[in-house]
């Protein structure tokens, strides 16, 4: 014969479930998944760098232990969130352009161009702000921001598990001018550099006056960092900037804030 249960075992389960069930979704992450367009060379609309990265929110306090510690020694306390970096990609597509040039007094053309190139090579940090008035310790956000910091970023990087590392620290092979028979003959100009977007073919090439040379490609993204609104949760922002008016330079981007793990364009151009 099977002993009933009394209700009250019953009822205790139930809210024991409960609490479990709300303790599990406190603790699960809120990722921010970007998506940005950069048309390099406008009103030409070819020329294109897209990156995708994935953030997840941090907290400040356990981001900045030693800040966090001072910040306690005078009985404040550290609040905030930063952005930890999950992963990155880069593709930028082949591109060419002619500027008006002279040669020995004569009207030419400059001749610029690059081949496409794809990278998992790309870092970005970012955080959460406020523009609300704060009165507290130099360095410490309000724990209810408004809107969001993002950027590209090649110096101090969060990872997902609290430790930072060196992006430049990184072993990273430059390739330098490389000459096939039949082709004009390059040199290699300038110095060479770890970026925020490092592509396996680094090279810009450029032809004037009879010559022909390669210098290393620079990435549009080192000029990308935003503020913008915190989207609702599940939701996502879309916005454009230019460096400045007039520029051949326009980034379109998408930011997206959510549980998923998952990119929802990763490595696709579409935003």
């Amino acid at each position: 014969m099977k002993k009933k249960r009394p209700g009250w075992v019953i009822a205790v389960f139930v809210i024991l479930s409960f609490f479990g069930f709300g303790s599990s979704a406190a603790e699960s992450k809120t990722y921010w998944h970007f998506t940005i367009k950069a048309f390099v060379d406008l009103p030409d609309t070819n020329g294109v760098e897209w990156a995708w990265i994935t953030m997840v929110e941090y907290d400040a306090a356990k981001a900045y232990p030693a800040e966090a510690g001072v910040a306690a020694e005078y009985g404040g306390e550290l609040k905030g969130t930063v952005f930890a970096f999950v992963r990155g990609a880069a593709w930028r597509s082949a591109h060419r352009y002619f500027r008006d040039a002279t040669c020995s007094g004569r009207p030419s053309k400059n001749e610029t161009f690059w081949e496409s190139s794809e990278s998992d090579s790309v870092f970005a940090m970012g955080q959460l702000i406020s523009s609300r008035p704060f009165r507290g310790l130099p360095g410490t956000v309000p724990p209810e921001p408004d809107s969001f910091r993002f950027g590209f970023e090649k110096r101090r990087v969060l990872r997902p598990d609290g430790t930072w590392f060196e992006p430049e620290s990184q072993a990273n092979v430059f390739t330098g001018a490389i000459n096939v028979e039949g082709r004009p003959r390059e040199e290699t100009r300038g110095d060479f550099y770890f970026q925020v977007v490092n592509y396996p073919d680094n090279l810009e090439h450029h032809r004037r006056c009879g010559k022909a040379w390669a210098e290393q490609y620079v990435s549009v993204f080192r000029s990308f960092h935003i503020v913008d609104s915190i989207p609702a949760f599940g939701g996502y922002v879309f916005g454009q900037k230019s460096l400045h008016p007039g520029s051949r330079i326009r980034f379109v981007y998408h930011a997206e804030r959510t549980v998923s793990p998952v990119h929802p364009n990763w490595r696709l151009e579409i935003m």
